[in-house]
């Protein structure tokens, strides 16, 4: 992982986390329910399949061909894992730097400034959400998100079914 584009390693904000988001689309992130940022072991896959035996276990054989090995992250962990990545040690640390283990309903429902997308302001960083899933708008009209069995991917703002915009409570966007 590679943060020397990051502005203010020190800080959480969302100049950083788009770059992030962006890294993690360009270097081919996998997508496994329940994971944030850090690399697919055996024993992770293993623990995840045991954990959504649904959600995970009925996809084991595409996560095993295309992700193990690799870094992985579901939709608000790829948020989550930028929330606690520590630059100091370059590790994604559960639950660390302000930020809580939270859904994407959650994170939505946290956050003291949102609203339709409709009204979305133009600010790389926020993020877009509609009912279970999250992504990170990165500008330009385009947002980064983990999908299912395609992995972190860079899509269109419209025509995704966003419903929402907001600001990541746990980011600073001065």
């Amino acid at each position: 992982m590679d943060i020397s584009a990051f502005v203010d390693p020190a800080n959480k904000n969302a100049a950083d986390l788009v770059t992030y988001a962006i890294h993690a689309w360009e270097s081919g992130w996998g997508y496994v329910w329940g994971t944030y940022g850090n690399v697919l072991t055996e024993s992770l896959l293993a623990y995840k399949v045991s954990q959504y035996p649904d959600g995970v276990g009925n996809h084991e054989d595409i996560i095993r061909a295309n992700w193990l090995g690799g870094r992985t992250a579901d939709c608000v962990g790829l948020i989550k894992g930028y929330g606690w990545l520590s630059p100091e040690t370059m590790t994604i640390d559960y639950g660390t730097h302000g930020m809580p283990d939270i859904g994407a309903n959650q994170m939505y429902y946290n956050a003291t400034e949102s609203g339709a997308i409709d009204t979305m302001p133009d600010i790389p960083g926020l993020a877009v959400w509609h009912d279970g899933h999250i992504g990170v708008y990165i500008g330009g009209g385009q947002v980064v998100e983990a999908m299912g069995t395609k992995g972190v991917v860079k899509t269109e703002l419209a025509g995704r079914g966003w419903t929402h915009w907001l600001k990541i409570p746990y980011i600073n966007y001065d």
